[in-house]
């Protein structure tokens, strides 16, 4: 059965919320298990979750970007202020809660240039080896894409050979990486600042965007869709890949788990998605609360680890403990906190924008 065009996209997609929960919570329950149990290597599932859990991340994050301003973001001053006031005002709200903790905490991370880059948001652009915080080395990559969007768009929106070119540029940017400058002999600890170089990454946030380019509008037959979905699930937990976790990000074995990541967020945003209420709630406040989740809940797994010396939690009582607390600290955040700064900044920027109208 052949694509159909149709008319319009809904404004949100439902499924990329459970996609992108479900991401968070897979992170979470990898660092979880890892810090409580030991290190998991490139042949487990959690091992695997715990890197292309954040790949997940970045294709969400290029499709739904590209799924909500391919025809709203203008090429205009105005356009690009509304674009980035409203990136600052959800990403560094939870960023400035919680480096004061980690400061506190971890006083060798008390570097002055350090806090600066960090509270700034240019360690991304400078230092992205250098964040403070568990996972926080992401968010710092997230601003560079952000960055680079706008011409990923226009260039999307007004010649297709402009797109196909940036496209392989980036491509073989990642390759780069995953073939040359990465050594798969090397544990990928001792590559940290090569892997979460924003360039090495970038290829998965145009990725999300190329998807949504070439399907926003395209109706497509949901059985082939849930062969693609089942198919990239199978080849993600499955493909004969063992060691230290550095064998996922190199070589073919790059393309290939990034690859399922693409293809799931595909699969997902075309799939008519319709859940029973019970399943659907927990797995759309999941997705709500990611970032609050993927953030908080390192500094949450200090505390109930602390805790649970002093009152002799056994390991899984430890990460239930902590994933429960997590999830309600995450909520309340979210509903309290990061939302009041989501509409401050859509209020900010309706301002601002208006008076450069």
């Amino acid at each position: 059965m052949a694509a159909t065009r149709v008319q319009e996209a809904p404004a949100r997609v439902t499924s990329l919320d459970y996609v992108r929960g479900l991401a968070a919570f897979g992170i979470l329950l990898y660092h979880f298990q890892s810090w409580t149990l030991g290190h998991m290597e490139a042949e487990t599932f959690w091992g695997r979750i715990g890197l292309y859990g954040v790949a997940i991340f970045y294709v969400l994050s290029g499709l739904t970007l590209y799924h909500v301003y391919e025809a709203r973001l203008q090429p205009s001053k105005a356009g690009l202020i509304d674009f980035y006031l409203k990136r600052v005002f959800r990403l560094f709200p939870l960023l400035w809660l919680i480096m004061p903790v980690y400061l506190i905490i971890l006083p060798e991370l008390r570097e002055w240039d350090r806090i600066l880059l960090n509270f700034t948001g240019l360690f991304g652009f400078v230092a992205w080896d250098k964040s403070i915080g568990t996972g926080v080395w992401s968010i710092g990559n997230e601003m560079v894409f952000y960055l680079f969007f706008p011409i990923f768009l226009f260039s999307a929106r007004y010649s297709r050979l402009a797109f196909a070119i940036v496209c392989l540029a980036i491509v073989a940017i990642g390759a780069y990486f995953a073939f040359y400058k990465i050594d798969d002999a090397v544990p990928l600890a001792a590559h940290w600042r090569d892997y979460v170089n924003p360039f090495n990454q970038i290829f998965l946030f145009l990725g999300g965007v190329a998807i949504g380019y070439l399907t926003k509008y395209r109706s497509l037959p949901a059985v082939p869709l849930t062969i693609v979905l089942v198919l990239a699930i199978v080849v993600f937990a499955f493909y004969p890949a063992s060691g230290n976790t550095v064998v996922l990000v190199t070589d073919w074995e790059r393309f290939i788990f990034a690859g399922t990541c693409l293809a799931v967020c595909f699969a997902m945003y075309k799939l008519p998605v319709t859940l029973p209420t019970i399943v659907h709630v927990p797995l759309h406040t999941l997705g709500e609360i990611s970032y609050a989740v993927y953030l908080l809940h390192p500094l949450v797994y200090e505390v109930v680890k602390f805790a649970g010396k002093k009152l002799h939690f056994s390991p899984w009582v430890t990460i239930i403990v902590a994933i429960v607390l997590t999830l309600i600290l995450s909520q309340l955040v979210y509903r309290y906190y990061e939302q009041r700064f989501i509409r401050l900044g859509q209020k900010v920027s309706k301002a601002i924008t208006a008076r450069l109208s």
